[in-house]
């Protein structure tokens, strides 16, 4: 057989194949290589921020250092090239720290016990929970050290402003202009300036607080707001406001109208150099009362003329302990990090005139502020990789290191470092990375748990209110009545099933599932606003399609029932979400008299948990069933305690004495929960519904760079018997689901259920229950 001979076709063929796939396999290398060094970045950011005490680590922007640190490391060639990055990031605030191979044994410690140790202190961490500065519940200290704490705000801003009457530039152009400088670390902490004008009928016409491009240089710099006067504008309000934390000082405000002639002319407003007034005293003729916020005029460094203003967050100090047990002198840890690299850090560090000893002169300390602070003038935005890439160190180790609830969730949280990673790499714009930091969050199943940005106000929904009824999605109620009536099903959505559309939200919502079909339905086929979808519908035996535009904000509701109403044959109704304390207080007799009440949990109490108290025989016992880990340790090891807590009610007359049933679903989270886990606990009455959200225990936000910001659960709480309460939730003694029949015909099917126990236990056999409430 005579055999072919080959083209040289063939051999530049095979050849452009074996160089692409050695170039695919050097790039699967080259992605390999990043992901190790962002993990061992990662790692060690988390055990130096929260575990290694000096004094240089307490005084860096920890949110700069992680975008900083993530595009520092992200291209280092191998391991030996790594630990030279890491340690030219790390030394300069933590110069006791040790990084090795992890195949050979780390040097001496570079921090020796001095000989002499008279007059020296030890500084060390303590973490109850983790402060982050969004919940006075929680708290992280240094010990001998002087450490801000939480306050107790309502406000999340300090703001000052003033106003004019707009009539005399309605339909021209303004501007707004001011000098601002700030003395601020870390997401969300900025300053910014506002203007607004106000129309009729208490419409806001031209706003902008300069969200998108806050203020965090800390030298003196002239910002500008400009926008149109409505037609119909009332008044012009403007002014500075403090976002968090820190201080921000504010000179020179001027506003001007544009003239005919296209020129800037000067519209006189009180004070705009804050002149009047003494030292230290609030600025007059401007309005500035925002509670747990200080704003007074100060002499020092004034942009202009003698005098400035100066916004601050009113905070306080605190130099004990928050309990007793700390890591002892000479205590080290040392772990794997990645890339064939460990880590030892020691817990504990001595210190002599306010100052943690240990230095490394090879790493100045000043050479990383400066470039830290060189990145005052960037824009941190999502957009930016290295910014998507610092959001996951910083969250990754708030977890990592202090989320309660790992014991009771299924999650591989190290798995997830490097899929989010992976992802954030991907991803091209803050939009995508919005998405993946979601998805990380999700993994927790923590319904307090969720990411928010701004981008979230561009998205809509339809005007109606859908919930899952007989594994449907229905239409429950509806603005647009013409289109849309209750008991309709949706089918699909654009092509795809009404019950995939919950899903694929699903993947985005932290939580139990009650809470993530909650909330899936409650954000039911949203999207950007002003687009338009294609709904496939089923009413009775007619299938029909309609395109709606999503144009809908905010929630609509079902009919309100009366906060509380006496029913046929002495049975009371009392609405929990609406009815106040007071109000229940003033019917505490007819209440405890009467043959059965039903209290409506459905939603979030107003306030009014002591009705418990009315219910209860003998006072409450169960004082341990909120806890506050207490940290000494990284990754959760040894946690040495608990700060337990409980609400400790005592029994209190007159005692509803008649039959009591509690309506409740998957919407009663948190305070809703801790309510009915006394229902629960003590047996005080039936519960009708469905489980509720599983997710209990004060909420501790915090900030990211690029205006995230994310919320989660701080705290373990359980059920009073102490098994779990996360993710399960209050269960119903007598589960109910509606019916589509039900809907349809507007009843309230979990109420009549709870009318129905009551009459039984005065009856065993009723003839009928025709109880309604009015609504």
């Amino acid at each position: 057989m005579k055999r072919e001979k080959l083209s040289p076709f063939f051999f530049i063929s095979l050849l452009v194949v074996i160089i692409i796939l050695s170039n695919c396999q050097n790039i699967s290398s080259s992605r390999s290589q990043e992901i190790q060094n962002l993990r061992a970045f990662t790692k060690l950011y988390g055990y130096v921020k929260y575990f290694h005490p000096s004094d240089e680590a307490s005084r860096i922007d920890w949110d700069k250092f992680a975008t900083y640190g993530a595009e520092k490391v992200k291209n280092a060639k191998n391991s030996q090239a790594l630990k030279s990055i890491l340690q030219e990031l790390f030394l300069p605030i933590a110069p006791t720290i040790q990084i090795y191979p992890s195949n050979e044994k780390p040097e001496k410690p570079m921090q020796q016990q001095p000989k002499d140790t008279t007059g020296l202190k030890v500084v060390a961490w303590q973490h109850q929970g983790v402060g982050l500065g969004g919940s006075p519940a929680y708290a992280s200290i240094r010990l001998n050290r002087e450490n801000k704490m939480p306050t107790i705000s309502p406000s999340r801003f300090g703001a000052v402003n003033q106003g004019i009457d707009a009539a005399e530039y309605r339909g021209k152009e303004i501007r707004l202009v001011a000098h601002v400088k700030t003395n601020v670390r870390g997401a969300g902490n900025q300053g910014q300036l506002w203007l607004r004008v106000d129309r009729e009928n208490m419409k806001r016409g031209f706003f902008d607080n300069m969200a998108d491009r806050p203020i965090k240089s800390n030298e003196w710099k002239e910002y500008k707001i400009t926008g149109r006067v409505n037609d119909d504008a009332l008044n012009i309000v403007f002014g500075c406001f403090l976002m968090g934390e820190g201080q921000v000082w504010i000179d020179d405000f001027c506003l001007f109208v544009k003239n005919e002639n296209d020129e800037w002319e000067s519209i006189e407003i009180s004070n705009p150099g804050f002149e009047e007034g003494d030292v230290d005293t609030a600025p007059k003729k401007w309005f500035a009362r925002s509670p747990g916020y200080i704003a007074k005029i100060k002499k020092e460094n004034p942009f202009k003329g003698e005098k400035c203003l100066l916004i601050e967050k009113a905070v306080r100090y605190f130099s004990g302990k928050l309990f007793e047990k700390y890591p002892k002198v000479g205590e080290m840890i040392n772990k794997k990090l990645d890339a064939n690299l460990s880590c030892q850090i020691p817990l504990v560090l001595y210190s002599e005139e306010n100052h943690t000893l240990g230095k490394n002169d090879k790493f100045p300390f000043e050479d990383i502020l400066s470039k830290l602070d060189a990145m005052d003038d960037i824009e941190l935005t999502a957009n930016n990789e290295s910014v998507r890439l610092g959001n996951v160190v910083i969250t990754w180790n708030v977890f990592q290191h202090f989320y309660p609830y790992f014991d009771v969730v299924n999650v591989d949280w190290d798995k997830e470092l490097t899929n989010t990673l992976k992802e954030s790499l991907i991803n091209k714009n803050e939009k995508d990375f919005f998405y993946t930091i979601n998805r990380l969050i999700a993994k927790l199943q923590d319904g307090h748990g969720g990411v928010y940005h701004k981008m979230q106000s561009e998205q809509a929904g339809f005007s109606f209110k859908v919930d899952w009824v007989e594994n449907k999605v229905v239409i429950i109620v509806s603005e647009d009545t013409s289109n849309f009536k209750k008991g309709d099903i949706i089918l699909s959505v654009d092509g795809i099933k009404a019950g995939q559309v919950l899903l694929d939200a699903e993947e985005y919502i932290s939580g139990s599932s009650q809470w993530k079909r909650y909330k899936s339905l409650l954000r039911f086929g949203y999207g950007k606003q002003g687009t338009k979808a294609k709904l496939k519908i089923k009413r009775g035996d007619k299938v029909f399609e309609i395109e709606v535009e999503r144009n809908f904000k905010g929630q609509i509701t079902e009919p309100e029932k009366p906060n509380i109403q006496k029913l046929d044959n002495n049975i009371f109704y009392v609405n929990l979400s609406k009815a106040t304390m007071k109000e229940i207080n003033e019917n505490i007799n007819d209440l405890a008299q009467a043959k059965g009440v039903v209290f409506d949990l459905r939603g979030y109490p107003n306030g009014n948990h002591e009705v418990i108290c009315h219910l209860l025989q003998e006072n409450d016992t169960s004082k341990a069933w909120m806890r506050v880990s207490q940290i000494i340790y990284p990754d959760q090891e040894n946690i040495v305690g608990f700060q337990k807590m409980g609400w400790g009610l005592k029994a209190r007359q007159p005692r509803i004495k008649g039959k009591a049933v509690f309506l409740t679903d998957g919407r009663a989270i948190s305070y809703a929960e801790s309510f009915m886990s006394f229902i629960e606990f003590y047996k005080l009455g039936e519960i009708v519904g469905q489980p509720t959200a599983g997710a209990n225990g004060n909420v501790n936000p915090f900030n990211l760079p690029g205006g995230f910001s994310v919320a989660w659960t701080g705290m373990k709480v359980l059920k009073h018997d102490g098994s779990q309460h996360h993710t399960i939730g209050i269960q119903p003694t007598v589960p109910m689901q509606r019916t589509i029949k039900g809907v349809i015909e507007g009843r309230d099917e979990f109420l009549e259920k709870a009318l129905e126990i009551i009459m039984k236990s005065q009856n065993p056999n009723p003839k009928r229950i025709g109880l309604r409430l009015n609504v």
